[in-house]
């Protein structure tokens, strides 16, 4: 970030007796209360007095630098943190990677491919040739995979899983667990697991996962040692699976969009209902992310509602009014 911020403050100032030398190497530079001045509003009035993307990042990094670099004091760093609140831009919706990442999920074909992922490798953990590592490596990824179909939780709750402080057992019920202390929004995570997703678990914890294990660990997907797997490895090793089988490319955080996508195609309009599974405090954050993910739904819906009620009103039209068969009734009286 301080490489694109440092090549706009090179390009800000020179108009306003700054010299760039003392813009890069000056490391008092973000401290100075007009220096900072000038350069924001360099650029709001390039930009007519509104803040922009850039100006948003621009402010932040000044506030970064000032912190981290300069070091400035509590009130001073205080302001910086108002500014950049003031300019920053809110991101409103999913980026538009991501929107063409989710591009294949309009196909139906797709998505019956993608949620029947985990089951297709548990098959083939169970018919396959390989060494027992191996063999415990895919199952994790099956295992993965289908909890991750279920409970669309971020990556860092994913890999920091404990088989016994996370994962509860009721009865025949499995449920995931998250205190919300451990969430980044701080909601915390209740899910009750579906029987498909509590059998390839238990599947996996009871025959696989004793693979994996070199040290004793509670941690459902075991790295090395007795630490979790690093959730970069993990993530790669998610991703990988994903585009070797279903071919197309896929991040962990992925399944959040595709869970929405999935959801509100079959169910459009039902916000509250993945607000509470994403874990959104506001509904507005949901529909900013899902309303143009499910016009296209909504579109067809709506177009097949027109047509089912067009069909209907030309059946209606092709039966004889009552007045009509009273008159054939009369016609074709007594002969």
């Amino acid at each position: 970030m301080l490489r694109p911020a440092s090549n706009q403050f090179e390009a800000a100032p020179q108009g306003r007796g700054f010299g760039g030398d003392r813009l890069r190497f000056g490391a008092e530079y973000p401290g100075d209360g007009p220096n900072r001045r000038e350069i924001l509003r360099f650029f709001l009035d390039r930009h007519g007095g509104q803040t922009s993307p850039q100006i948003g990042q621009l402010a932040a990094a000044l506030k970064d630098i000032a912190k981290h670099w300069v070091k400035v004091d509590a009130p001073t760093l205080e302001r910086f943190k108002r500014i950049a609140s003031r300019l920053a831009v809110p991101r409103r919706g999913m980026t538009a990677k991501n929107r063409e990442r989710l591009r294949p999920f309009d196909d139906p074909g797709t998505i019956a491919s993608f949620l029947a992922l985990p089951q297709r490798l548990r098959r083939e953990v169970n018919t396959a040739k390989r060494n027992p590592r191996g063999q415990a490596v895919l199952a994790q990824m099956a295992a993965a995979i289908a909890l991750l179909q279920a409970a669309p939780i971020r990556l860092k709750n994913l890999t920091a899983i404990d088989v016994n402080k996370n994962l509860i057992a009721r009865g025949n019920r499995l449920y995931l667990v998250i205190p919300e202390d451990e969430v980044k929004n701080h909601e915390p995570i209740d899910f009750e697991l579906p029987t498909e997703t509590r059998d390839i678990l238990s599947w996996y914890v009871r025959e696989h996962r004793p693979h994996l294990i070199s040290e004793p660990t509670d941690a459902l997907f075991p790295g090395r040692r007795a630490a979790a797997k690093s959730s970069h490895a993990l993530a790669g090793q998610i991703s990988a699976t994903i585009f070797k089988y279903a071919g197309f490319k896929f991040n962990v955080h992925l399944f959040r969009h595709a869970g929405g996508k999935i959801f509100l195609d079959a169910r459009p309009g039902q916000y509250e209902v993945m607000r509470r599974v994403l874990g959104h405090r506001s509904i507005a954050t949901t529909t900013s992310f899902y309303a143009g993910a499910e016009t296209r739904s909504a579109g067809s819906h709506f177009a097949a509602v027109i047509a089912e009620r067009r069909r209907d009103l030309e059946r209606e039209s092709r039966k004889p009014s009552r007045a009509i068969k009273r008159r054939r009734l009369i016609d074709e009286g007594p002969q």
